[in-house]
């Protein structure tokens, strides 16, 4: 970030506080807006910015914060509805790019194209469904480098380690017989990633970055790798809606052998009978996980993973302490609190989920990234998932991959239309509305933005 940029940071709660405070600090001009008086003396105190008072979602705060000549603003306050209509009103205002965060995931997972489009947000990110995807990626291991929501949670992205007996191994990729809606996007070998053509031959010991869907996406890795699994025996504290989305995720995973059994422990008897009726496969028990005589009785000390999600950071805490004291061998705790978090993660007993500092650090890594949405980055930036709209503007809509032909480190890895999502060869032909997963090597990341023109492009 080496041009001064002009910031507006509406709320300055732990995630707006470290933007304003990351930015201003790198010589950026930063405008904060912030209804509580408490909170705007602090960062008066603290922080070289602008302070404006009021509500973001008003349009005379957002004109004393001067939205129209900024080049991002920023909407990370508590309130998903103030975020949201603040958004749509910097953007009508001028504001060349918004960001905005709300709490809940549900709607994001399945309608965040359409949420993007009407309140005019480039990024647009859910601290829930961010925590959800770190923890079950701790859960299921490390071979899952994609967020979950990929393709609206439809597809998938997998490193899988090529051994001996790999059949992706020791021949040409164009002699590989693949199942429908499964590529091979990257090899790698070492510190280098490539991307293959047909005539490209993995050897054992490679690693394999595998773009399916998630209905084969197990079957895939079980075909591609014969590394033994263990199946886990999960237990969750806390029924709210992360314990409920995790309890749901992990309930596919039984079905190719990623995950044996899931117990969920919720305190209130009215939650817990509504969870035991709405997660059928899921052993749901009435109780307080800080309770050590329940998690003997329920067996938890032989679970290979207890999470802890409750409501409350205390009592996560307290409940991922007694299951290490009994044996459990991976531990994850959701902690809310940056400064607890902090002093947990010292201790090293567990592993900490703090869902304001992912939303940091996913939105420092789009500012920092000249604004570029990346869904992932792998391996130090050297490849990037983009996810892009399809305009008018843009060369590939309304030609076939085939005709299209991109760059060899650019690969249409899927395409969403409507409520349709799949990996598209070389005859499917691509839509204006698509949106489209991509998978770019470094050196072709400059190209994208001529192949793949935004809004503004497609408005013309």
């Amino acid at each position: 970030m080496d041009d001064k940029r002009r910031y507006v940071v509406m709320g300055v709660g732990e995630v707006g506080l470290h933007l304003a405070r990351t930015l201003s600090q790198h010589g950026h001009s930063v405008v904060v807006i912030e209804i509580d008086p408490i909170k705007r003396t602090r960062v008066e105190e603290e922080l070289d910015v602008a302070v404006v008072g009021g509500n973001g979602a008003h349009v005379p705060v957002l004109k004393e914060a001067r939205v129209a000549t900024c080049d991002l603003f920023m909407a990370v306050s508590s309130s998903d509805e103030a975020n949201l209509a603040a958004a749509v009103l910097a953007r009508r205002l001028g504001a060349k790019r918004t960001v905005v965060r709300v709490g809940v995931a549900e709607d994001i997972t399945t309608h965040r194209q359409l949420y993007e489009e009407v309140f005019g947000a480039d990024l647009l990110l859910s601290t829930q469904l961010l925590a959800t995807t770190h923890i079950l990626n701790h859960i299921l291991g490390h071979n899952t480098v994609a967020v979950e929501y990929l393709a609206q949670g439809k597809v998938q992205l997998r490193k899988i380690h090529l051994d001996d007996q790999s059949p992706l191994t020791r021949r040409p990729l164009r002699e590989i017989e693949l199942p429908e809606g499964c590529l091979v996007v990257a090899f790698q070998r070492g510190d280098e990633l490539t991307v293959p053509s047909g005539d490209d031959v993995a050897q054992p010991g490679d690693d394999a970055l595998i773009l399916a869907s998630t209905e084969v996406i197990g079957d895939v890795e079980r075909r591609l790798s014969s590394r033994p699994r263990d199946r886990k025996v999960v237990v969750i504290a806390g029924g709210g809606r992360t314990g409920e989305t995790v309890a749901q995720a992990l309930l596919g995973q039984s079905a190719n052998g990623r995950v044996e059994r899931v117990k969920l422990i919720e305190r209130d008897l009215r939650r817990a009978q509504e969870l035991a009726a709405q997660l059928p496969g899921v052993e749901v028990l009435h109780g307080d996980a800080t309770d050590v005589a329940l998690l003997r009785a329920e067996d938890v000390p032989r679970a290979q993973v207890f999470v802890a999600l409750t409501g409350q950071d205390e009592r996560n805490l307290m409940a991922s302490l007694l299951a290490r004291e009994l044996g459990v061998p991976q531990v994850v705790a959701l902690v809310q609190r940056g400064e607890t978090s902090y002093l947990w993660r010292k201790l090293g007993l567990m592993e900490i989920v703090s869902p304001r500092a992912i939303a940091y650090q996913r939105i420092k890594e789009y500012v920092d990234q000249g604004y570029s949405a990346n869904l992932v980055s792998l391996e130090r930036g050297a490849a990037e998932v983009l996810e892009r709209r399809l305009h008018e503007a843009s060369p590939a809509a309304g030609v076939t991959l085939a005709e299209f032909n991109p760059p060899r480190g650019v690969i249409v890895g899927a395409v969403v239309r409507g409520e349709r999502v799949f990996v598209p060869r070389g005859k499917d032909r691509l839509e204006a509305g698509d949106t489209v997963i991509l998978f770019v090597q470094k050196a072709e990341m400059p190209t994208i933005n001529l192949l793949f023109p935004g809004r503004e492009a497609g408005a013309r």
